[in-house]
């Protein structure tokens, strides 16, 4: 199968998931009790309003009619008005997701840095006392809680030692002294376009223990499963003659070794995303940093339908086109895929 083909089967795939995902969101987001109209006028609402918003919501309208509605308008980029800011909820998630992305994105980054070859080197010393350490070490990273793990950060970081902030994403006077300047609503590329250094390393600074707790539990697994990859590829025939020949254990791991057991280090890859997008719920709240774990905690608290819909089907949405891309990415890597 080409290429292209493969590609084209995962998007229609994609498309399919999607639109699964649409249903649940919208007919779970609906079982939830509560009347959606009375909480969008608010606190001491006549009858006669409520019924008025019920009709201007499409509340009056049958299920399904709802839910047709609600796909048109999904397909032209409309998620509603939040019931809580009476913002369309778009914009507040324009604003949330690329502040939680940030710290997904980076703690992503560190544990394949770390994890790949913390998982080759107990690979390569399988037996030895260093490769039962990393077994060790990677076992309670995976076993740890998140909200535990940023809990003891604080207390050993901040309270003890005193080296990072405790919560936020800027300090409260570089807020006023140094504002930054939302561009792109990532935070470290915002600062730089807008050569705001001062608030860079700040947020830099602030950012260290957040990804820490969510870099932990991806790195384990990812170090675990390229240990296991690497062991089983390596005592394949073609690594036996090739070692037989002469070729050097590093070579024979990282160069030959190393690719071959890419396919099923890719996949804990692009599965780590949704654990990670999960564990940002915990950390944000944790913390306070500003992005869309945090505003789904709002939401779920004030029971902002319309806010919960749009999280629920974006981080699906996210997750979802994480594990295409990886597929299409496995297939590049590994051609014999279908």
């Amino acid at each position: 199968m080409s290429l292209t083909l493969f590609t084209l089967k995962r998007l229609a795939g994609l498309i399919g998931l999607l639109l699964v995902l649409s249903v649940l969101v919208f007919f779970f987001t609906r079982a939830i009790p509560g009347d959606v109209a009375a909480l969008y006028v608010g606190g001491n609402a006549k009858p006669e309003q409520i019924e008025q918003a019920r009709i201007a919501l499409g509340l009056d309208k049958p299920v399904v009619i709802q839910y047709l509605r609600y796909m048109g308008r999904l397909f032209k980029g409309d998620l509603g008005v939040s019931l809580r800011t009476h913002r369309p909820v778009l914009k507040d998630l324009a604003e949330k997701i690329p502040m939680s992305l940030e710290l997904v994105l980076l703690a992503l980054v560190v544990a394949v840095l770390l994890g790949i070859p913390l998982g080759g080197m107990a690979a390569i010393k399988q037996g030895t006392w260093l490769d039962e350490v990393i077994k060790w070490l990677t076992a309670a990273a995976v076993s740890i809680p998140i909200f535990f793990l940023a809990l003891l950060l604080q207390l050993v970081f901040f309270d003890q030692l005193g080296w990072f902030p405790l919560q936020g994403r800027l300090d409260s006077m570089l807020e006023f002294t140094h504002p930054i300047e939302l561009i792109t609503g990532f935070s470290f590329v915002d600062t730089l376009i807008s050569r705001n250094f001062t608030a860079f390393f700040n947020v830099a600074w602030h950012m260290v223990l957040p990804v820490m707790a969510l870099t932990l539990g991806p790195l384990g697994f990812i170090a675990r499963l390229t240990r296991s990859s690497l062991l089983d590829v390596m005592n394949q025939d073609y690594i036996l003659a090739a070692r037989a020949s002469g070729v050097s254990e590093g070579v024979l791991y990282f160069r030959y070794g190393l690719r071959n057991a890419l396919s099923p280090i890719l996949t804990v890859i692009g599965l780590s995303v949704a654990l990670l997008m999960l564990n940002t719920f915990f950390v944000e709240m944790i913390f306070n940093w500003p992005g869309i774990g945090y505003y789904a905690l709002i939401a779920i608290i004030s029971l902002d339908f319309p806010a919960l819909m749009g999280v629920a089907f974006t981080i699906g949405a996210i997750y979802v086109l994480a594990n295409t891309a990886t597929d299409i990415v496995r297939r590049l890597v590994d051609p014999r895929i279908k």
